[in-house]
């Protein structure tokens, strides 16, 4: 990897490791790190404040309608949210890919048809397809006839599955064009099949442009998670706890804290607590920034082949090669 690479990609880099790795150290760190509060005193015995927190409460982002500290789930939750985002690129792009391979071989007439049913549903929001498929599962959830961690994965198996038809569609027609190049037509003229023009050309060429896609399909489900999350549809589902002192009080809590659920959870206190939704969205809004950011640099590295420190030194070239001509430069002829 080039070294301008190294250095663009070492910040986003760094920042999402960094915050999966203190995801998985704060539990040893901090066993308590979820322990509700149910009020707050002052100095003399006094009950001054009741969840949810404000941030000067419970600094630094306040705490969520359980009186739990915000910060440390959004921590916690990290994993989840970062890690499951990454299983659900990765299922996209290996099972995209596959079904482009048998896409790019088809005959025509499947091709549009596979192609028109495709498009029509790519008008219809991702987000609903997947809430109207997971509505069962959620049902068997709250009924506890499934359990946190199978119903996570299932839901990231869902949320993959939806898309691959439409991502396999469109590696598949990147791959056709491909193959009408001239050595292709020529490898097959020599008699080459369609497990050679795989294993030699094609995956070989889309090995570049999956790793971009990669990244761009880790921002895609960030995204998704988001949406599921004001819609109340969170990875891991929700429980239901009673927060009340004299009276019952129910408020929904994750397993997971992972930060679609964080939102799912406080989203009724947006107009009071602003900061309850606002700062989750900003961790997702950052962890999307850093998966653009990766795949910017790879775009331009891997497929464009753009290399920026070889455009300014070939400027500097030019100027160093540039002869600088004054009077000194010329001679007078005598005439002899």
């Amino acid at each position: 990897m080039k070294p301008w690479m190294l250095k663009r990609l070492a910040l986003p880099v760094f920042f999402l490791t960094g915050l999966v790795l203190a995801s998985f150290f704060l539990p040893y760190m901090n066993p308590d790190f979820d322990e509700k509060t149910k009020y707050l005193q002052s100095d003399e015995g006094r009950l001054i404040a009741a969840p949810p927190y404000s941030i000067s409460e419970m600094p630094p982002f306040g705490g969520d309608v359980l009186g739990r500290n915000l910060f440390y789930l959004l921590v916690a939750g990290a994993k989840y949210t970062l890690l499951a985002a990454v299983a659900i690129a990765l299922l996209r792009m290996v099972f995209g890919f596959l079904f482009a391979c048998v896409y790019a071989f088809l005959p025509s007439v499947i091709n549009r048809i596979l192609k028109g049913v495709t498009e029509a549903f790519q008008y219809i929001p991702l987000v609903i397809v997947v809430f109207i498929l997971l509505i069962p599962l959620e049902i068997a959830f709250s009924g506890d006839a499934l359990s946190s961690s199978k119903y996570f994965a299932i839901q990231i198996a869902v949320i993959a599955l939806v898309s691959i038809p439409s991502l396999g569609i469109y590696l598949g027609e990147e791959m056709k064009l491909f193959m009408k190049n001239d050595f292709i037509e020529a490898s097959k003229t020599m008699g080459a099949n369609r497990f050679h023009m795989l294993r030699r050309h094609l995956f070989p060429q889309f090995m570049r442009h999956s790793v971009v896609l990669f990244s761009e399909q880790i921002a895609a489900a960030l995204a998704l998670i988001i949406q599921l999350g004001v819609m109340l549809l969170c990875l891991g589902g929700l429980k239901i706890a009673d927060v009340g002192v004299m009276t019952q009080s129910l408020v929904y809590f994750s397993e997971t804290n992972e930060w679609g659920a964080t939102i799912a959870i406080n989203i009724r206190e947006v107009f009071n607590r602003v900061h309850l939704v606002l700062i989750p969205l900003l961790f997702f809004a950052v962890s999307i920034l850093c998966a653009n950011s990766i795949s910017t640099t790879l775009k331009r590295g891997l497929v464009d082949g753009i290399v920026p420190s070889m455009k300014k030194r070939r400027v500097r070239d030019q100027k160093a090669d540039r002869v600088e001509i004054t009077s000194e430069s010329f001679t007078m002829d005598s005439g002899k």
